[in-house]
């Protein structure tokens, strides 16, 4: 067996979720085990780990209880259910404020290609096509793979969701591998497009917080802000910096309501240029009241931005992709954190 870059990738943006993996492992570990004395003692051991797994987090448990229903379940049932779950995205209701968002536009290889580099993807591969296991847990890899190879299928939204199953079960399925010369060359060979991809591309890995400070700074300063709205790396480090209220969602009835009287709603654009924002116009009239440049940042206010929106979905622009996604946010909070938020649960 030989560590997974995995290990490194979820220990540092969910560590959290590492400690449930860390459980959900021993948890696995034990079930599969023949040297305790008795079933019951097996039994009862891996229930123990698993609950840990799953208080440490939720989804991690669910995935759990996923490889073992998979696992129970015949081989030869295997393309019936990757055929129903082919047409599983298209049965749900594409409800974008519950936990759970069926996102049938986003090819999940190709999704995380563009977070994170092609390091996961020929991790993914690997374990889909990997054949270097142990004979005993030839079962269970087997079962790995295979939920690996349902990720590739846009079940639910791929940044909230999909992308930490998926390298929670990248990371499950190396610990079942040999630890031989073959296996070292394709682990040594995962590090270094990690590293190439790193280096390369190190914003996909930090948020440019250098870059940060001077559309903070005047956002801050705007007396009628009651409250910006910005992707998440920018909220955290707003809020940190200036203890001014940020949200990393579209702004919901809620968030208004808890604004000052007699402010207004900001918003920081970020990843279109200031020339394509003063360019759009409608019956001849600029969209947007006012575009103050910050750099890599550009704000506006929130009513224009939803009128420029609006805008680019009627011209079907190129720019649409840009102006939903994790770099401006177009999502209203999620119910299920509108109750953490209310209630703690």
């Amino acid at each position: 067996m030989f560590p997974s870059v995995m290990v490194i990738l979820i220990g540092f943006l969910y560590p959290k979720q590492a400690w449930a993996l860390g459980f959900l492992l021993i948890s696995i570990a034990m079930y599969l085990s023949r040297s305790v004395p008795t079933e019951i003692v097996r039994w009862f051991g891996s229930g123990i780990y698993f609950f840990l797994a799953t208080w440490f987090h939720t989804m991690v448990g669910v995935l759990g209880l996923g490889i073992l229903v998979l696992y129970r379940i015949p081989r030869k049932y295997r393309l019936i259910l990757f055929l129903s779950a082919l047409v599983l995205p298209y049965l749900f209701e594409n409800n974008t404020n519950e936990r759970f968002v069926v996102d049938t536009k986003t090819f999940p290889v190709f999704a995380a290609y563009g977070m994170v580099g092609v390091g996961i993807v020929w991790d993914w591969i690997r374990l889909l096509f990997g054949k270097n296991v142990f004979p005993s847990h030839q079962s269970i890899y087997k079962t790995i793979s295979f939920l690996s190879l349902i990720l590739v299928i846009p079940i639910f939204h791929f940044a909230d969701i999909q992308f930490r199953i998926l390298i929670s079960v990248l990371l499950i399925g190396s610990l079942f591998t040999l630890a031989n010369r073959k296996e070292s060359v394709f682990t040594v060979l995962s590090f270094v497009l990690w590293i190439y991809t790193f280096l390369q591309s190190p914003h996909l890995f930090r948020y440019p917080y250098e870059d940060m400070w001077n559309p903070g700074e005047k956002a801050a300063s705007i007396s009628d802000n009651g409250l910006l709205v910005a992707h998440h790396g920018f909220c955290e480090y707003y809020h940190f910096q200036f203890r001014k209220d940020c949200l990393s969602w579209e702004p919901d009835e809620k968030a208004i309501n808890e604004m000052p009287s007699q402010t207004q709603i900001y918003r920081l654009v970020y990843g279109i240029r200031f020339q394509n924002l003063r360019a759009s116009q409608e019956n001849h009239q600029p969209i947007f009241s006012m575009i103050e440049p910050l750099g890599e940042y550009q704000l506006v206010f929130e009513k224009d931005w939803q009128h420029y929106i609006q805008w680019l979905e009627k011209r079907n622009s190129k720019l649409l992709s840009v102006a939903k996604s994790w770099k401006n946010p177009y999502r209203t909070r999620p119910s299920f954190i509108q109750r953490k938020q209310n209630y703690g649960i």
